[in-house]
């Protein structure tokens, strides 16, 4: 169960607060030298790759609270997909603009 944070949320498990993100479970800062990758729900090839990384987790004898939480991210791309289809984009054709 996560715990309430003043922050905004990432997904579950991490929220940025004070300008560093955060594991929302025990309050872990993540440190700043350990490299971070984020997905956009908007890259229409994201949601693709969580399933695939989904099928990696449970390969590798995940536990359920990690099952559960690329499922909710899976679910949350996938509602944001078919409720947004305008503003889905392939990745990086906005060049930073």
């Amino acid at each position: 169960m996560s715990t309430p944070h003043k922050g905004r949320a990432i997904d579950p498990k991490y929220h940025i607060e004070d300008g560093q993100i955060i594991k929302t479970t025990n309050g872990e800062t993540i440190p700043e030298d350990e490299p971070l990758i984020l997905f956009r729900a908007r890259d229409r090839l994201a949601l693709p790759a969580l399933r695939a990384y989904k099928a990696l987790c449970e390969a590798d004898g995940c536990d359920p609270y990690q099952l559960t939480g690329i499922q909710n991210r899976i679910d949350a791309f996938e509602s944001f997909s078919l409720k947004r289809p305008a503003r889905m984009k392939q990745p990086g054709c906005t060049r930073g603009k």
